[in-house]
C-alpha cells in the first residue's frame, strides 16, 4: 500500500515538474519572441509659435510706432509702447462699437437719426475749443451710414459724440461699453474716456494696440470703404475732404489721422501690396509725432520698407529636435523635422504650426517617419505637411530585461 502511495506521489511530482518546466518554457519564449509594445513620445500634439526674424525699418526718431498685417496681427514695434492720447483715431473705436449694436452692410443706410439741441450743443462746444466739426442743426436727420462717413472722413468730433449718444444713450454709457469692448479686442493698453471723438486726452492707446484696431477696421467691408474715401458728401453741408492727404500713395487705402494739443500727430494707415500673386493688407501706426504732417510723411518710408521686406524665413531647421521617445529598457530616440521649414513671412511675423507624433513601433530604424508638422494656409503660404523623423534607431532590450519586465511586454 505504501509502495503504491509513493508511486502516485512520485507521478504527481513528475507532472508538476513537467508543468513548471512547460510554464517556464512558455514564459521565456513569450518574453523573448513577443513583439515589444509601441513607445509613446514625451509630446503628442503641440502648437508651436514660430517667429520670423525682425527687419531693419526706418522708424521715426520720436514717439512710438508699430507695424503689422491684417490676419497676422502685430509684427514689430518701436519705442516704449506707453499709452498716449489717440486724438481722432479714437473715432475708429466709436465706429466699431456702434456697428456692434446697429450693424450695417455695404450699401445700407441704416436708421435715420434726428439730431436735437444736445447735438447742436456738441457742435458749438467743439467750435469753441477749436476741434474739427461738421455743421449740424437741431431737427436735422442723417442716416447711420452718413454719420459714420461724417465722423471718419472729415473727422467731425461732434458727429462722434452724437452717434455714440444715439447708440448708447449717453457718452458715459458709451465710455463704459467702449472700455470693455477694446479689451475684448485685445487692446489691453487702451482706455476710452471723456468723449467719443478722441478730443479728450483721457482716451489713450499704444501704437501696438492701434495695429489691432486698424486690422479690425480693415476687416469690416463697410468701414474699409469709408476710411478709403478721399471725400464724402454730407447733406446740407456738401463735399468734405479726408484729412489723410497721402491716401492713394504707396498703396495706402486708409485708415485715420489724428492730432490734438496733447498729441501733435497720430496716423494709423493701411496699405495693400501684392506678394507672389497674393494681395495683403499692411497696417502701420505712428504716435507722438510733432505734427500730423510729420506722422503722415514719416509713414511713407515705413510703409514702403515694409512692403519690400517680405522674405523666405527658415522657421525650423532640418534635424531640429522636437522631442523624444524614452525606451523602457534604457536609452532615448529623438525626433526632428525632416527638412528646413521655410515660409514666406513678413519680418517679425508669428506663425502657429502644429505637430503630431504617433507612438513608435520597435524595432525602428533611424529616419522612420513618426508624425508631421502641419502648416495652415495663411495670407502668404499654402497649407502643407512636413514629416517628422527619428534621429536614432531603436536599441534591443537584453533577454534579462525581457524576463524581468513581463508587464512591459504582455
Amino acid at each position: 500500500m505504501k509502495r503504491l502511495l509513493d508511486k502516485r506521489r512520485s507521478r504527481r511530482l513528475h507532472f508538476i515538474s513537467l508543468g513548471i518546466v512547460f510554464f517556464v518554457f512558455i514564459y521565456v519564449a513569450l518574453c523573448i519572441f513577443l513583439p515589444l509594445p509601441a513607445i509613446r513620445a514625451n509630446v503628442g500634439s503641440v502648437t508651436l509659435r514660430l517667429k520670423a526674424p525682425p527687419a531693419q525699418l526706418p522708424w521715426p526718431n520720436y514717439g512710438e510706432a508699430a507695424v503689422g498685417m491684417v490676419g497676422a496681427g502685430l509684427t514689430q514695434t518701436y519705442g516704449t509702447q506707453t499709452p498716449l492720447p489717440t486724438a481722432s483715431v479714437a473715432k475708429l473705436i466709436t465706429a466699431l462699437a456702434v456697428l456692434t449694436k446697429y450693424p450695417l452692410t455695404t450699401g445700407q443706410q441704416g436708421p435715420f437719426i434726428t439730431l436735437d439741441a444736445t447735438d447742436y450743443g456738441y457742435y458749438t462746444s467743439y467750435i469753441a475749443e477749436q476741434g474739427s466739426v461738421v455743421p449740424v442743426y437741431s431737427g436735422e436727420q442723417l442716416s447711420e451710414y452718413q454719420m459714420l462717413q461724417a465722423m471718419l472722413v472729415p473727422s467731425g468730433n461732434n458727429i462722434a459724440d452724437s452717434l455714440a449718444r444715439w447708440a448708447f444713450g449717453s457718452i458715459g454709457n458709451y465710455d463704459t461699453y467702449a472700455n470693455s469692448f477694446v479689451h475684448k479686442l485685445g487692446m489691453t493698453h487702451t482706455s476710452v474716456g471723456g468723449d467719443a471723438s478722441g478730443f479728450s486726452p483721457l482716451t489713450t492707446s499704444t501704437a501696438s494696440d492701434l495695429i489691432i484696431l486698424g486690422s479690425k477696421v480693415m476687416a469690416n467691408p463697410l468701414l474699409s470703404q469709408i476710411v478709403g474715401s478721399k471725400s464724402v458728401f454730407v447733406p446740407n453741408v456738401g463735399t468734405l475732404n479726408n484729412y489723410d492727404n497721402i491716401l492713394g500713395s504707396d498703396g495706402i487705402i486708409g485708415i485715420k489721422t489724428g492730432n490734438s494739443n496733447q498729441d501733435g500727430g497720430v496716423f494709423l494707415s493701411a496699405s495693400k501690396t501684392t506678394i507672389n500673386t497674393r494681395t495683403v493688407t499692411l497696417v502701420t501706426a505712428i504716435m507722438g509725432a510733432p505734427s500730423l504732417k510729420n506722422a503722415l510723411n514719416d509713414s511713407l518710408p515705413l510703409i514702403s520698407a515694409l512692403q519690400n521686406s517680405f522674405t523666405k524665413s527658415v522657421l525650423l531647421s532640418q534635424n531640429e529636435i522636437l522631442g523624444e521617445f524614452r525606451q523602457p529598457w534604457g536609452g532615448r530616440i529623438q525626433f526632428a523635422a525632416y527638412s528646413n521649414l521655410s515660409l514666406l513671412t513678413l519680418p517679425g511675423q508669428t506663425l502657429n504650426v502644429t505637430f503630431n507624433v504617433r507612438s513608435l513601433k520597435v524595432p525602428a530604424r533611424r529616419g522612420a517617419v513618426v508624425g508631421s508638422i502641419r502648416v495652415p494656409t495663411d495670407q502668404l503660404n499654402t497649407a502643407f505637411a512636413l514629416p517628422i523623423v527619428t534621429m536614432q534607431a531603436s536599441s534591443k532590450p537584453t533577454i534579462a530585461w525581457r524576463l524581468l519586465h513581463p508587464g512591459s511586454i504582455f
